[in-house]
């Protein structure tokens, strides 16, 4: 405004004024915007800008599924192939790198065990691979038990770790073994027990230490504790209890 116009009378009335004033949308949208499109107008619109917007957008239905490419997904940039059921199930690859499949109920993958040519080898020929070459591989249940388990007798199930092994039970910890047991240790072995702790053999106990004595020690008054005999010997109501 300069200073000829400082005080001029406006020849825009105050209705006037009110009216909202329309802008431009977008670089190639209509002046009026395509609100006022008619359906035809719109659709035209569409054909004439989607490729500029979409130029990798792929789309076909079919009665119960459909396959689309190209298309932005939350927290992604876009999708390089989906499909999706009319139940919402699917399975959809990014151009992150990400791969995922949905099932409403459940996924299964199974290994029938059978090659088009030869024999297929239990022992050695590989049924079901997960192998992740970088990353953690996570395994969770929010509601259900984790089970693994082999059913033949001979299969084992072996866990093996370069590093350590950590397992964490937030309430008890069982082992139950229908033959031997046996820990090897190179380093210190260390039980910490916080409540009572009861070794019980139904044969024989043997206790040995290849370059030191025995010890063992206690840290209630001598008079009140006893010696380690007679604390063995007043268990057998304990042990009695555990295996009547």
């Amino acid at each position: 405004m300069t200073d000829s116009d400082f005080g001029a009378r406006s020849d825009r009335t105050a209705k006037d004024r009110n009216k909202l004033e329309k802008k431009n949308v977008g670089t190639n949208v209509p002046e009026n915007t395509i609100a006022n499109y008619t359906e035809g107008e719109l659709l035209q619109w569409i054909k004439d800008n989607a490729q500029e917007i979409f130029p990798d957008f792929y789309r076909r239905g079919f009665p119960t599924f459909e396959i689309t490419g190209g298309a932005k997904v939350p927290y992604h940039d876009k999708s390089e192939y989906q499909m999706v059921t009319e139940s919402k199930q699917g399975i959809l690859f990014t151009n992150t790198g990400n791969c995922k499949v949905l099932g409403n109920a459940s996924v299964e993958v199974i290994s029938n065990g059978k090659k088009n040519t030869g024999a297929f080898d239990q022992k050695s020929d590989a049924g079901i691979v997960i192998y992740s070459k970088a990353g953690v591989i996570h395994i969770e249940a929010l509601a259900g038990d984790i089970t693994i388990r082999t059913v033949s007798e001979g299969n084992n199930i072996n866990i093996e770790s370069a590093s350590s092994i950590n397992m964490v039970a937030k309430d008890n910890f069982n082992v139950k073994v229908g033959g031997n047991y046996k820990c090897e240790t190179v380093g210190n072995h260390r039980t910490i027990v916080e409540e009572k702790t009861l070794i019980h053999a139904g044969e024989e106990l043997t206790l040995h230490c290849d370059t030191d004595n025995i010890q063992t020690s206690c840290a209630f008054d001598k008079k009140l504790a006893g010696d380690l005999r007679e604390k063995i010997v007043n268990d057998h109501e304990d042990i009695d209890g555990i295996t009547g």
